[in-house]
């Protein structure tokens, strides 16, 4: 039997009580075992305190004290840490994620639009399912809503009821610079769609050559760096001129994913994860991912790798975070690309992992702190080269996206 096992099953057996007590007992146990992030308050303080909290919840119904009484407790104690990376995920979630990062998501009825700010008469798609049938009519971000078959749209709530509908739906669009738009209409039905949120790209309609790479997350294990590199060779394909790489709202991921998508930007390099069982590589070398953390040692190979060696930005806002923040920071140390927007979440220098529990919950903790290849700890967060507010009720409002309008004055490639 592993140690980690045999440690947790004498943990768990040196005072049975209720399920809600074994429930926080293997929840204190991962997290005083295994936690090696930042917090300045030891993980043993915190779990006694909230023991104590448990006792009492649970006083007036022993032995037969369910697990509904710790789960709040459970979350509450981690949100205390003060660790943006250590976190409680309810049963449904914890499903969700091991779904999204197996890429096992099943497939539901939608068209594909993540709907942004609204004003009467307009609303902003702020982003685009991949394989949906709004990235099959050629929908992308930026463009505005005006017209629901023929009637402008009351609000975006409604709108949402209107594409949530088995019947067509005609929607007119207007893309581009608010005084000038360009002029579209799509109709749209909803079918069945794996809504993994892949990277894609779409080109810049003012600007021939000019590519977005849009990646909404590094979640989805072999899938999201294997996809940005065949993006990157089709932009390559096309003579592009230069590219946007966009992870704004990306909350990060998995960890060969980030890596391997920057090596399609900066080539092979080496960087590694600590945590209290070691340290391990991190990284991509010779078309293939280098190392994992320490808990998950899998990698891959791109067959196909690639690398860009034109003109790249990064755009970053508040909650780009975890993976993102290491992708953008790969990025902007190696004097690749600037990185523009909002400085991101502050997880950058940490690493998390799921641990199940009793009850098909889960506590996410960090466990690994992410260093540069000389030991030296990357960053908390990740600071902008150029500062620029993400400001979606602006791009609504005017027709284009300030951090994209920045980044291509920074390329001097502003049309």
């Amino acid at each position: 039997m592993p140690l980690r096992a045999l440690a947790l099953a004498a943990f768990l057996t040196s005072a049975f009580a209720s399920p809600a007590s074994e429930l926080f007992r293997e929840a204190s146990f991962y997290l005083e075992f295994y936690y090696y992030g930042p917090a300045q308050t030891p993980p043993q303080e915190v779990t006694a305190r909230y023991h104590e909290q448990l006792e009492q919840a649970c006083a007036p119904q022993g032995e037969a004290c369910g697990f509904e009484v710790a789960r709040p407790l459970i979350a509450q104690m981690l949100r205390d840490l003060g660790d943006g990376h250590t976190y409680y995920l309810a049963p449904e979630d914890f499903r969700s994620a091991l779904e999204r990062a197996g890429g096992t998501v099943a497939a539901r009825p939608l068209v594909g639009l993540q709907l942004g700010p609204a004003v009467p008469g307009a609303v902003l798609i702020q982003d685009i399912v991949t394989g949906s049938p709004a990235e099959a009519a050629g929908l992308r971000p930026g463009d505005r809503i005006v017209g629901v078959n023929g009637t402008p749209p009351s609000s975006a709530e409604v709108l949402r009821q209107q594409l949530a509908s088995d019947a067509p739906v005609r929607l007119q669009i207007a893309r581009g610079d608010i005084a000038r738009p360009e002029q579209l209409e799509v109709s749209l039905r909803r079918r069945a769609v794996v809504p993994l949120e892949l990277p894609y790209a779409y080109n810049l309609p003012t600007l021939p050559g000019m590519v977005v790479i849009r990646i909404p997350q590094f979640a989805t294990y072999g899938q999201v760096g294997p996809r940005v590199h065949a993006l990157v060779r089709q932009a390559q394909e096309q003579h592009a001129k230069a590219i946007l790489l966009d992870v704004r709202n990306n909350g990060g991921g998995e960890e060969t994913e980030c890596v391997s998508a920057a090596a399609a930007f900066i080539g092979d390099y080496e960087i590694s994860m600590q945590s209290r069982l070691g340290r391990s590589p991190l990284g991509f070398r010779e078309g293939a991912t280098l190392g994992n953390d320490p808990r998950d040692p899998r990698g891959y190979s791109i067959p196909a790798a690639t690398l860009w060696r034109g003109p790249v930005a990064v755009l970053v806002n508040r909650r780009s975070a975890s993976c993102a923040e290491v992708f953008a920071y790969l990025l902007q140390r190696a004097g690749r690309a600037p990185v523009v927007g909002e400085r991101t979440a502050g997880v950058t220098n940490t690493a998390t992992d799921f641990f199940p529990l009793l009850d098909h919950s889960a506590v996410a903790i960090t466990y690994v702190r992410t260093l540069n290849s000389d030991g030296s700890p990357l960053p908390d967060f990740v600071q902008p080269d150029v500062p620029v507010s993400d400001d979606p009720a602006a791009w609504l409002r005017t027709g284009r996206d300030p951090v994209i309008e920045r980044a291509l004055e920074v390329l001097r490639l502003r049309h």
